[in-house]
């Protein structure tokens, strides 16, 4: 009895040594991790508005939603959302841009996770084009014919983008 008693303290106590390293390390690392994620999405809001300085990018919270992971604000040029939606394998993150009155002044997807050649679409310019100057909100948004698993959540993630920065950001 005495020697599972001595062996359950010793793994407690080393338990807790490697649990207090491990906080200790994250620690340490926490604030570069969030540092490095910060400089990538400013690479991408400086592709979004390559004339806008950092200052002119804040950060807004986001209230309620699954899709809507980040708002940025740019001043004097409009609103980016980062959203992240899913499709028929990974899903989809991207930022899309929109003027006071909800219209899509650009799209870019930041990293899709879906089938190359079907679901990668949503990721091409010839999609991008279908998007640019219609409102997200009231507009139709058309979808990708064959690839509409990976580009239905894109457009429908699009669209609350624009209802939210219509109901909230006004």
């Amino acid at each position: 009895m005495k020697k599972v008693m001595h062996l359950t303290l010793f793994l407690a106590l080393v338990a807790a040594i490697a649990g207090g390293a491990l906080a200790f390390a994250n620690s340490l690392t926490a604030p570069i991790v969030a540092a490095n994620a910060l400089a990538a999405e400013k690479e991408n809001l400086q592709l979004i508005f390559p004339d806008a300085a950092d200052s002119d990018f804040e950060e807004v919270s986001v209230k309620d939603s699954e899709t809507i992971e980040k708002i940025f604000t740019v001043k004097g040029q409009g609103t980016v959302f980062k959203l992240q939606v899913s499709g028929y394998k990974d899903g989809t993150s991207f930022m899309v841009a929109l003027d006071d009155d909800a219209k899509i002044l650009d799209y870019v997807v930041i990293s899709n996770g879906d089938t190359q050649g079907i679901g990668s679409k949503v990721a091409e310019d010839s999609f991008k084009k279908t998007l640019l100057d219609k409102n997200a909100e009231s507009d139709t948004l058309d979808t990708i014919s064959g690839a509409t698993v990976s580009s239905k959540p894109v457009v429908e993630g699009i669209q609350e983008a624009g209802k939210y920065l219509l109901e909230n950001m006004k």
